[in-house]
């Protein structure tokens, strides 16, 4: 059934302060399965998407957001080597891809 009033209402997720230690860890990119990665409504309702600002604009941390994790949990999958096709956007600011889970 579809609900996009439900499903655009909030999701679980990251705060600044774990956005803020994320970056300290000199990570290259956060994924998550919710369509934000981090946490909404927002922390701060003044600043939306704050995290995002955070990660991508200052500190040049990629973010991948629905990401199917069902099939790696099932199978206790917690370490993989991870591979990213985006395609080859000229000028974009995000891209569909093709995310591979080697283990």
């Amino acid at each position: 059934m579809e609900d996009n009033k439900t499903y655009g209402a909030g999701e679980p997720g990251i705060g600044l302060e774990a956005a803020r230690w994320l970056a300290g860890q000199d990570v290259v990119l956060i994924g998550a399965d919710t369509w934000a990665i981090e946490v909404v409504p927002h922390e701060n309702p003044e600043r939306p998407f704050e995290v995002h600002q955070w990660m991508l604009t200052r500190h040049g941390i990629y973010q991948l957001e629905n990401l199917d994790l069902e099939e790696l949990a099932k199978k206790r999958v917690y370490e993989f080597a991870f591979i990213f096709a985006p395609l080859r956007l000229k000028g974009a600011t995000g891209s569909p891809g093709n995310p591979i889970a080697v283990h």
